[in-house]
Parts: structure tokens; sequence; C-alpha cells
């Protein structure tokens, strides 16, 4: 499954549907479901700004789906959307706007390095993984808890 870093408390925002958009500086085709990844970098100002303390880092903290990409043409467009996408920095170098859907936080992180761009975290296998996969599947376990 592709896996995004996000620098917290941007990630947290991500899995919390409170952010919807995601600026970046490169495009992608990919839609569909992805893991966001919380890296060690954290962003303490904008931690302050959102009152996250101790937020998760080295670890996939949730998943969100990509339906979409915006091409935004300069700052002004980027700052329309601001309630969208909350980012107060560095908007000259951003041209594109990974529209999210669907946000989902993981109860318990999975701690994992992560890498630049969407890159691909493998399938859990049986063996040291398996909780892994009982976690991604947490989702579709509590939408059918006493609905059988």
């Amino acid at each position: 499954m592709k896996c995004l870093s996000v620098s917290q408390p941007f990630a947290d925002l991500i899995v919390t549907g409170q952010k919807k958009i995601d600026l970046r500086g490169w495009n992608t085709k990919h839609r569909g479901d992805i893991l966001i990844h919380a890296p060690i970098k954290i962003m303490k100002p904008q931690c302050k700004r959102f009152g996250i303390k101790n937020p998760v880092t080295g670890a996939i903290v949730g998943r969100a789906c990509i339906t979409d990409v915006k091409l935004y043409n300069d700052t002004h467009e980027i700052r329309e959307d601001f309630h969208l996408h909350l980012a107060q920095e560095s908007l000259e170098r951003k041209r594109y706007g990974f529209v999210l859907s669907n946000p989902y936080k993981f109860a318990s992180p999975i701690p994992k390095k992560g890498q630049l761009g969407l890159f691909e975290v493998p399938a859990p296998s049986i063996t040291n993984d398996a909780i892994i996969s009982d976690i991604m599947d947490e989702n579709h376990r509590y939408r059918f808890v006493g609905h059988h």
C-alpha cells in the first residue's frame, strides 16, 4: 500500500479529518487509499498553533484516500483554500494539493521509518507483522461488531 510522510502536526490533522488538502511541490497520478506516516520531524510552532502536545512520530498514524490533485497557479489560489490545507509557510514552493477523504486514525500507531514521496509499505507477513494486519483491519471489524 502507498504511504505518504507528513510532518506533525499535519499528519494528525489529516487522519482526524481537519486537513482535507495536503500541499506538495510534486504531482501524483495515484488515486485511492494511502497510509499517513508521521516522520521524526515535528513542526513545533505548528503543534503549538493547533494545541497538539506530544504528537506521535516515526510511525504510521492512520490512512486517507487521495481522490484528486488540485493544481494551484499562484499563492493567491492556495490562500483561498487555507481552510482546507491549514498551511501558512512555504506556499510559493507548492503547486499541487492532494485532495483527501475518508480519514481514519489508527488506535495504535505502527512504528515505521519514512521515505520521500509516495512510498510502498509491503503487505504484512504472517510472522512478526500479524499485529499490523489487525490494526489495518480495525475499522472494518469495528463497523460490524454487534451487527450480526
